[in-house]
């Protein structure tokens, strides 16, 4: 950060005071001073200032978290870049971050921590609607104000991170005590993923430990994967069953069994606190305990120490330091004797060390316990040994390093401290069997391994998934080889038929067979394939598809039927009024009667579809006798 306090941004953000920094980005209190109110103002690091596509994704995803309005969201005023420097203009809360009333408090109660993650979930709700995944929900991105509103910082700003050059071993080793099991797997995040995040941090208030923690962040990850949380329950005494149940439904490790979306997981908070017949606002109290918070350093003396009474001399202990003093006196003097003739002891051995004859000590690397003896007995020098390493050039048994290292002069008797060998580290090959490639590169790594990598076709593992591997599982390997490993990319791909005048029942089992999917199929009328068959498909015949592709299908719904006329008819002038007439109508739907009755001299309308004939009948004695038949169009 090249710029000084009360240096000037753009002519408008003025920088007050370094209030923190996180694993993008150093954080400022500043002042706008065009609008005249506080502002926190973070300003990238330089290496990331220099990546132009992360660059790209940091401006996208500050511009939509820009768009999310909401109480417990960190508004996002602006962002912009000058003089080499990118920075982000955001909402200053004043108050604490979660991470540091944790580290104060050790735990929270369960009814302060129920609120707080109720304004989260609210916070979560807004931005999950607008379709922004925050991706880095942990204590270090919450503040909880003065006021006691809880607000959630960074919005959308974690992609950009995730996708960049930061690493698991640097900026993001916070981050991983809180993500979620697709985050640690390589797989995309959702809003669930943020609802394991916020579990993990609820859990932590109440508890006050992250329920995984490990000596490097993809041991960390992995245990995310791998192993069940330890139920809040057993930490904490009396803890309801009813928290620990939430709890444990947004921690899950099956998103599908996660709280579906935020509002659930709200309305299990809301009536948790509501059945207790406890309120959703932070209690005064704990507000209280937050503004006491001491903010300041006076000599070197902390509050704390003030308050163990380290500092402060009362008139009792005076008269008590003075009936101690002559104790001192001749307890000093007592010892400066001993001290003397200590020291005289000490003369007589070291004149008599000053005159042992020196020799050269010997190179012992490489060499065996017996060997190193026959090379040090001559110069009646001695050996122990210190510690024993594994080491990929010593053999076993064998003389690693020295101390006093070859060609250096000591005094005879002298034992000179070894290290052995213990040969070449071997550890065992985890079982990757049904990992995905990201997990298994993980656990290899944590098992101080290397992976290389090929890819098959496979109809029996999914796209994505380890195969197999070579060596096996438990087989024993030197540290550091590499393991060979097999990724499915799923069925071989097959050649797509010509579906086109096939029945859509025939084309479905094909696409079963093959493990196809079939989107709904659309449907038109045709004058050239049948009702039921095939017009026409996505990908066309030819293409090579493999399991899991899409296909897109146009089935016939026939020939378009006509709409149907009136026509007007005007029966035969021999025809006289008061006669009985029947009135046949043919056309494409076939033959059938349009009229049927006593005829009073008016036109008859009768209703065609298509082309067609009228035919006009009268009864004539027993029979209807065909009198006229018009044809129409």
């Amino acid at each position: 950060m090249r710029e000084k306090p009360n240096s000037l941004l753009e002519n408008r953000y003025q920088i007050l005071e370094k209030v923190g920094e996180g694993g993008m980005a150093q954080v400022y209190r500043g002042m706008d001073i065009k609008l005249n109110r506080p502002v926190a103002i973070k300003i990238l690091y330089e290496h990331l200032s220099n990546d132009q596509d992360f660059l790209r994704r940091f401006k996208l995803e500050a511009k939509a978290a820009a768009k999310l309005s909401h109480p417990a969201i960190v508004n996002v005023y602006d962002e912009g870049e000058t003089k080499g420097l990118h920075y982000i203009i955001m909402e200053y809360v004043d108050g604490f971050t979660l991470k540091d009333i944790i580290l104060r408090e050790g735990s929270l109660k369960p009814e302060e921590a129920a609120r707080i993650s109720l304004q989260i979930c609210d916070a979560l709700l807004h931005a999950h609607s607008k379709n922004i995944i925050h991706r880095d929900i942990k204590p270090q991105n919450i503040i909880v104000s003065r006021e006691g509103r809880v607000k959630v910082a960074d919005f959308g700003l974690a992609r950009a991170a995730t996708d960049a050059t930061i690493t698991y071993g640097k900026s993001l080793f916070g981050s991983v005590y809180y993500s979620s099991p697709e985050q640690a797997r390589g797989s995309s995040a959702d809003l669930k993923t943020d609802i394991y995040s916020l579990g993990i941090v609820l859990y932590e208030m109440l508890t006050g430990v992250v329920p995984f923690s490990g000596e490097s962040p993809i041991s960390i990850a992995l245990k995310h994967l791998q192993e069940e949380i330890v139920p809040p329950g057993n930490l904490v005494e009396g803890l309801s069953p009813g928290l620990e149940t939430i709890v444990t439904k947004a921690t899950r490790k099956e998103r599908n069994l996660r709280y579906s979306n935020a509002a659930e997981f709200y309305n299990d908070l809301r009536d948790w606190l509501q059945n207790k017949g406890e309120g959703e606002r932070l209690s005064t109290s704990f507000l209280q305990k937050i503004r006491s918070y001491p903010t300041y350093r006076k000599q070197g003396v902390t509050p704390e120490k003030e308050q163990k009474g380290e500092l402060r001399e009362g008139p009792e202990t005076s008269v008590k330091r003075k009936k101690q003093t002559t104790k001192k006196y001749f307890a000093y003097g007592t010892a400066a004797v001993v001290l003397i003739l200590v020291l005289f002891a000490s003369y007589q051995l070291l004149c008599k060390f000053l005159f042992v004859p020196e020799v050269t000590v010997p190179d012992l690397t490489g060499l065996s316990l017996e060997e190193a003896e026959k090379e040090l007995s001559p110069l009646e020098l001695g050996y122990t040994v210190i510690s024993n390493v594994h080491s990929d050039t010593v053999p076993p048994a064998h003389i690693v390093s020295q101390e006093p290292l070859p060609e250096r002069k000591v005094k005879k008797n002298r034992e000179i401290e070894l290290v052995l060998s213990l040969g070449q580290e071997y550890v065992k090959v985890p079982d990757l069997d049904g990992r995905a490639e990201h997990e298994a590169r993980l656990i290899l790594k944590e098992a101080g391994l290397e992976m290389s990598l090929n890819h098959e076709y496979s109809g029996a593992v999914t796209s994505g998934y380890v195969i197999r591997q070579d060596p096996g599982k438990g087989f024993q390997v030197i540290l550091g080889e590499t393991v060979h490993v097999v990724i499915s990319k799923g069925k071989k791909p097959v050649t797509m038929r010509d579906f086109r005048g096939r029945q859509l029942t025939d084309v479905q089992e094909w696409l079963t067979e093959n493990g196809l999917v079939l989107r709904d199929p659309k449907e038109e009328f045709s004058t050239e394939f049948a009702s039921g068959e095939i017009i026409s498909q996505f990908p066309a015949p030819g293409e090579p598809v493999q399991a899991g592709d899409s296909v897109d299908l146009v089935v016939s719904k026939g020939k378009e039927p006509e709409t149907a006329q009136t026509y007007q008819i005007k029966v035969h002038p021999r025809v006289p009024a008061g006669r009985q007439i029947r009135i046949y109508i043919e056309d494409k739907e076939g033959s059938k009667i349009a009229f049927d009755g006593e005829y009073q001299g008016q036109e008859i309308g009768v209703v065609g579809v298509g082309s067609g004939q009228v035919i006009l009948m009268e009864l004539r004695g027993q029979e209807y006798r065909t009198i006229e038949i018009v044809p129409f169009p």
